[in-house]
């Protein structure tokens, strides 16, 4: 989840394909990609969704969301506004699934960054969300941040309990 231009599709192309294409071209509704991927001893394949963050997708987009065992929320670190409306990103999701577990990822860490150092940080403990400073053009945390969210769906998947994860 995130705003447009965050670089959702980068760190997908990264971690998935070990490619980073500098070219912005905006998502179209959503892409799918998949990865087997071994986290300890147990064998995963991930579907992952790429889903567009442009306003005009947002009813498509939760349709994405029904069947998500786990997420991101991605925003630029150069672009302050784009971790303005994470409440409403995550009461959307949350309106659709339970309350699974997300990962904030901070990207393009390799830029200067414009953002407030606490900001993300508070917001994350908050919620109680892990938060994961990536570069998908220098494959800095990506693939750290997969497997921590892949982590956290199989620890939920194994205990069976829905995360609670509201503020305070």
């Amino acid at each position: 989840m995130g705003e447009g231009g965050v670089g959702k599709t980068s760190l997908v192309g990264r971690y998935v394909y070990d490619s980073f294409e500098g070219d912005y071209l905006a998502t179209i509704g959503a892409a799918m990609h998949t990865k087997p991927v071994q986290v300890g001893d147990t064998q995963v394949k991930l579907v992952i969704w790429d889903i567009a963050g442009q306003d005009d997708f947002e009813q498509l987009r939760k349709a994405y969301y029904q069947n998500a065992s786990g997420a991101f929320f991605v925003f630029d670190t150069t672009r302050p506004d784009s971790l303005d409306r994470f409440e409403e990103w995550l009461e959307a999701l949350y309106s659709v699934t339970s309350e699974i577990p997300v990962v904030l990822l901070e990207n393009k860490i390799d830029l200067d960054s414009e953002l407030d150092p606490d900001r993300a940080k508070t917001l994350a403990e908050k919620y109680g969300f892990e938060h994961i400073r990536t570069s998908a053009k220098e494959d800095t945390n990506v693939e750290a941040a997969f497997l921590k969210v892949t982590s956290e769906i199989l620890e939920n998947a194994r205990s069976k309990k829905p995360v609670k994860r509201t503020p305070g």
